[in-house]
């Protein structure tokens, strides 16, 4: 049964109410929404109060992030912090509250987190602030960085990838009965789509996310699925990539062999692999999980989805990927 229930607590949001009070004692009451309406950054803990204020000249700086998001999906980031960092700070402007995160080692000034995009954003774009506390609870000089938000689906099952450079990276997902969604399959009988490609074929977009939804009268299988990440084609083979997957169901994330999200990193000089159909005897799969039993649901309306007719680039990619 579809967890509408958790879905919606998913957005429920911390607010701060003010009261004015005018000539004749009306109270005017003003909500600020949360910062986690738009995310919740991966082992970070959340703060009610306002974003703290500089103290100090320390600085930081955003050496990457991938500044295109989706519902349900992820930005991954990288800051340089001009003096060891005690705690990181992430809020978003016009949001109350923060996010407090302890980096894993803070001697090393840079430092990587992960943006977990709420599934139920309804905006279409916001900013995202950062700052850093020192030992000496001095607060940095903030930075800033604006956020793009493309709209997927999310359904009752949501796996998705995102990437922080602009490169071909695809995700693919097989289900337990063999079927397999990629760029080359982007449906499966079972209503699961591969609604967003980016990147395709070094034909840069720069949203670098990728997303396979099951709507919510699709057919949710039980048994385990398989995710992979291929680097289909290393547009800059000169930079690093890190990359997230992470996988919901009915709103919530739920446990995989692995971790959920996952983050991963394809290293300088990472040679291209033109992954296609043959992917599950190609690279291993950055995590698999199990739908069991009694989560599974069959389809209402009893139908199965028909193929989608693939774009000249998906064709042009498969080609590439037979003649290996």
């Amino acid at each position: 049964m579809k967890l509408n229930f958790l879905r919606s607590l998913s957005l429920a949001l911390v607010s701060v109410v003010i009261f004015s009070c005018s000539s004749d004692d009306d109270q005017v009451e003003v909500v600020i929404p949360s910062v986690n309406g738009l995310f919740n950054v991966q082992d970070a803990t959340l703060q009610t109060n306002p974003f703290p204020a500089a103290n100090s000249d320390m600085s930081l700086e955003i050496l990457s992030i991938n500044a295109n998001v989706i519902p349900g999906g992820t930005s991954y980031a990288t800051i340089q912090t001009s003096t060891p960092a005690r705690k990181l700070l992430i809020g978003a402007i016009d949001r109350m509250g923060y996010y407090e995160m302890l980096p894993e080692n803070n001697a090393d000034l840079n430092q990587n987190f992960i943006l977990k995009i709420n599934q139920l954003i309804t905006e279409n774009r916001f900013s995202v602030i950062l700052a850093y506390l020192d030992d000496n609870n001095h607060v940095s000089q903030p930075v800033y960085a604006d956020l793009l938000v493309t709209t997927v689906g999310t359904g009752a099952l949501q796996v998705s990838l995102s990437f922080d450079n602009d490169k071909d990276v695809d995700l693919h997902l097989i289900e337990p009965n063999g079927d397999h969604i990629y760029y080359g399959n982007m449906n499966s009988a079972n209503g699961g789509f591969l609604d967003l490609d980016s990147n395709p074929a070094c034909s840069i977009d720069g949203i670098n996310n990728e997303n396979i939804f099951y709507s919510d009268d699709a057919t949710l299988e039980a048994g385990i699925y398989y995710v992979y990440v291929d680097m289909y084609e290393n547009c800059n083979a000169d930079v690093a990539t890190n990359f997230v997957a992470s996988v919901y169901l009915n709103g919530v994330e739920i446990p995989t062999s692995t971790q959920n999200p996952f983050a991963g990193n394809f290293p300088v000089g990472f040679p291209s692999n033109s992954g296609g159909s043959d992917i599950a005897n190609d690279i291993a799969p950055v995590f698999s999980f199990e739908i069991l039993e009694d989560g599974s649901r069959a389809s209402r309306t009893g139908r199965k989805m028909e193929s989608i007719s693939l774009s000249p680039s998906a064709i042009k990619k498969l080609e590439k990927s037979n003649n290996r």
